[in-house]
Formats: C-alpha cells, sequence, structure tokens
C-alpha cells in the first residue's frame, strides 16, 4: 500500500471522527436538552435523565475502561441518576502500573466513549435485528444521496414491532452521549496531538524501507485492517445517530418553540 494512501484513508477517519462528535453534541444540546427540566437542581429532570440513562452508563463506563487500560484504578463511577448535577462523573484512582502517565490515560479515557459506545451500540443493534443501510456516496452526490439513504432506512424500519423503538430510543441515547465533553475533549488534546505525531513519525519511518520489506508489509498491513475497522465503526455511528436525530429533531423542535412563548 502507498504511504499517501494511509496517509489519506488516517486523514478520512479523522473527517469522520469529527463528524460523528459534532452530530453527536447537536443530538444532546439541541434535542436532548429541550426535554429538561426547568427546575433548578433538579439535574434536567426524571425525563431527561430517563432519556440519558443508557448513553450516560456506557459514556461513563467507557472513562473507566480508559483509565484501567492505561494503568489507572477507578475510584468511583457515578451515573447520571445518581449525580446530584445529573451530568455523571467517573474519578480515577491510584495507578496500577507504574508506566502509567496521567495525560495520556485522561486523554484516552477522554476519547474512549467516542469508540467504545459505537462499539456496544452497533452490538444492540445487532441484536435487535435493525438492519441499516451503510453509507455509499462520493463526493459530487454527497447531500443527496445521504438524505435518500436515512429516507430509505427509516422507511424500511418495521414499526409494528418494540425492537424498533427499542433501537430509536438506545440510538437517540447513546449516540446523545457519544461525543467528549467540552472539560473531556481540552483533557484529550494532548493525547491526540501525540498520537497524530506517533502515527506520522511511524509512517515515514517503515516508509523509507523497501516496497516489498516484510516490516513494511506488516505495518502497512495492519495499519490499513485497523483504519478500515475503525472507518467502518464511525460510519455506523455516523448512521445511527442521524436516524436518531431526523426522527427527534422535529419533536424536539416543537418543544422548544412552545416553551420560548
Amino acid at each position: 500500500m502507498q504511504t499517501s494512501q494511509l496517509v489519506t484513508q488516517l486523514l478520512f477517519v479523522a473527517v469522520q471522527a469529527a463528524a460523528l462528535y459534532i452530530l453527536s453534541r447537536l443530538l444532546f444540546l439541541w434535542v436532548m436538552q429541550a426535554f429538561a427540566s426547568r427546575r433548578p437542581r433538579s439535574g434536567g429532570g426524571k425525563l431527561l435523565q430517563l432519556l440519558r440513562l443508557p448513553g450516560n452508563l456506557i459514556h461513563e463506563t467507557a472513562h473507566a475502561v480508559g483509565y484501567l487500560i492505561c494503568g489507572y484504578r477507578v475510584h468511583r463511577v457515578v451515573p447520571c441518576i445518581f449525580d446530584a448535577e445529573g451530568r455523571g462523573s467517573c474519578e480515577p484512582g491510584r495507578p496500577w502500573s507504574p508506566l502509567a502517565v496521567p495525560w495520556l490515560a485522561t486523554g484516552v479515557a477522554a476519547l474512549l466513549p467516542l469508540v467504545l459506545g459505537t462499539v456496544v451500540l452497533r452490538a444492540l443493534v445487532q441484536a435487535l435485528g435493525i438492519e441499516l443501510q451503510p453509507l455509499q456516496f462520493t463526493a459530487d452526490n454527497m447531500s443527496s444521496l445521504l438524505i435518500a439513504n436515512i429516507s430509505t432506512t427509516i422507511k424500511g424500519l418495521d414499526w409494528s414491532t418494540w425492537q424498533t423503538y427499542l433501537f430509536l430510543y438506545l440510538a437517540f441515547s447513546i449516540g446523545a452521549e457519544l461525543a467528549p465533553s467540552d472539560l473531556d475533549l481540552r483533557h484529550s488534546l494532548p493525547a491526540i496531538l501525540v498520537a497524530a505525531a506517533g502515527f506520522a513519525l511511524m509512517i515515514m519511518g517503515f516508509s523509507r524501507l523497501e516496497m516489498h520489506a516484510p516490516a513494511r508489509i506488516w505495518f502497512e498491513s495492519n495499519l490499513g485492517h485497523g483504519i478500515a475497522w475503525l472507518s467502518a465503526l464511525l460510519e455506523f455511528g455516523i448512521l445511527a445517530t442521524l436516524i436518531a436525530g431526523a426522527i427527534t429533531i422535529l419533536p424536539a423542535t416543537v418543544v422548544r418553540v412552545l416553551r420560548s412563548h
């Protein structure tokens, strides 16, 4: 595989991750927050907590997994329903590994909900037997095919089964909680920069080897497979989040308009 192809694929995955982050934040800030209670100290109200619960549990669990794999114990995980502020939290404990690096653990834990949340959502969708049409479009007709894809997928759902409604609930709840919070995103910046620099150095290093060198073939093959897996995962997350947003944005907008009067 050409080095330029790997770089292009990595950049495309970065764009997919950014798109999923933006969609998730919009789903949370515009749709999810439309159903928040106006009462102070209510944690958003019972309806908001019910809508958030599955996604928030996965979000905080993903933080915990991130700390564990980076060498830290987890002191406490609090889902939104048990948090006085209604946010949910994950507090790391002492390191279990002598190689634990604080900023790296914080960065990985901050970003992991985007990946682990999508993995869990895809597994749940497969268990429910919901079939989603893959996103297939090119740059010259991206918007039209994307709208057609979402429309076809929604029309193809079996609205007579409970699995469809459970899918929509989970896609909405988990999709809205995939993105790191603003604080998490700031904490993740050092890890993102180091990871980007690391990949750049590895790609440049292996690209200096002969085209048919075993080490280069091994590196490029495994990196290519990893990129393809992550790209397909992010594509699924984008699709599921778009479906949840397409169905819920109108009710949320109506609620916001009614509340403004």
